[in-house]
């Protein structure tokens, strides 16, 4: 099996850690779900969803993702991997939302796979071999990027 399908990942997981630095932009950032409270009362996906945050998130995963693809003339598209990365995170959080959940919580599974599984759904032609690999593989560099983010001061919780 040739694993240079493993690079694919690397815009996804960049789109996804890029995404937390829109809170160092010098104003008020805006939210993707503009505010908008469900009939449950909670909002639709928070605050920490933001236009910011989906553009840096998008913008420096492509960049990356053309970085690292064109030297080995992999066809990915590291547009879409980035934006179904930040895409699926947002469902994530929809979901966390409606069961209750507050904005940095856990939700263990759920918060290492929604990212990737977004990425997969917009731009992941693999087989199923594939797929579980990167899917098994996600939950561990997902845990060990959160922890390195968290202690570098980007990230307000480890996981």
């Amino acid at each position: 099996m040739n694993f240079s399908f493993l690079l694919w990942v690397i815009p996804a997981y960049i789109a996804n850690s890029a995404a937390t630095f829109s809170k160092y932009v010098p104003w008020k950032r805006h939210p993707v779900d503009f505010g908008l409270v469900l009939g449950d009362g909670r909002r639709l996906l928070g605050d920490g969803k933001t236009f910011e945050g989906l553009f840096i998130g998008v913008l420096l995963g492509t960049a990356a993702g053309y970085i690292v693809f064109t030297p080995f003339g992999l066809p990915y598209n590291p547009f879409l991997i980035s934006l179904g990365a930040l895409l699926g995170d947002m469902v994530g959080s929809f979901a966390k939302r409606r069961i209750g959940l507050p904005r940095g919580d856990p939700a263990p599974v759920l918060d290492q796979l929604d990212f990737i599984l977004g990425a997969l759904a917009l731009a992941g032609p693999f087989t199923a071999a594939e797929t579980a690999i990167i899917i098994l593989i996600t939950p561990l560099i997902h845990g060990a990027a959160n922890i390195i983010g968290y202690f570098i001061g980007v990230k307000n919780e480890p996981w």
